[in-house]
């Protein structure tokens, strides 16, 4: 990858972690505020931002099971706006899904003092990784916002993407990505592929059915 992919994914995760972290307090590490659980939980919610069209269709399935005209119409700007093809990062299907190499993005956020990861054995084969978000990481995010517009999308569509997590744990979000056939079906190593077209259709019927 070359080096500028490596600052556009830092600052994708860079809102996530701060977005998506709970409150945290350790007299041990007095710059951090807070804590975010789970690569897991991170790799799967960047997945939701870096394909527009898997985040379309969990979308119009939240539309169709509580009737709420804003994630319909949500799903179609999205389509408006051509992100399938403009906003598509393309990751890699690992053995238990979506995954991208993450170190290096997080060691820049690392080098500036904006995010701490660490690193818990959980048994003999597994470890749990957590990353702490400190005050200064909050403040850049809130002078991004308002001072570089054209980066607000990052704000918005992390919100976005925390609102469909609704509580859910990394585990349960893979295993509601799994979900999609082309996502689960995608051999290890492979990129997992759009559903732009299908979800297209199905935006197309559910636009209908409602203006109807």
């Amino acid at each position: 990858m070359a080096k500028v992919d490596y600052y556009r994914n830092a600052l994708r995760l860079l809102f996530i972690l701060v977005r998506g972290c709970e409150s945290f307090s350790d007299e041990n590490f007095p710059n951090d505020v807070g804590v975010f659980d789970g690569e897991v939980k991170l790799q799967a919610l960047d997945f939701w931002i870096r394909y527009p069209d898997y985040l379309a269709d969990e979308l119009l399935a939240k539309y169709e099971a509580t009737g709420t005209r804003r994630y319909l119409d949500t799903a179609r700007r999205i389509f408006d706006d051509e992100e399938p093809d403009l906003r598509r990062v393309p990751m890699l299907r690992n053995y238990f899904g979506a995954y991208e190499p993450i170190d290096t993005a997080i060691a820049h956020l690392k080098a500036r003092g904006l995010v701490t990861p660490r690193t818990k054995p959980l048994g003999k084969a597994a470890n749990h990784r957590d990353f702490l978000v400190s005050r200064a990481a909050f403040d850049l995010v809130e002078r991004i916002v308002a001072e570089l517009p054209e980066f607000y999308w990052y704000e918005s569509r992390v919100r976005l993407v925390l609102e469909m997590v609704d509580g859910r744990g990394g585990g349960a979000l893979k295993q509601r990505q799994h979900e999609q056939k082309e996502y689960h079906e995608t051999r290890r190593g492979d990129l997992i592929p759009t559903i732009a077209e299908r979800v297209r259709k199905r935006l197309a019927d559910a636009l209908e059915a409602a203006n109807g």
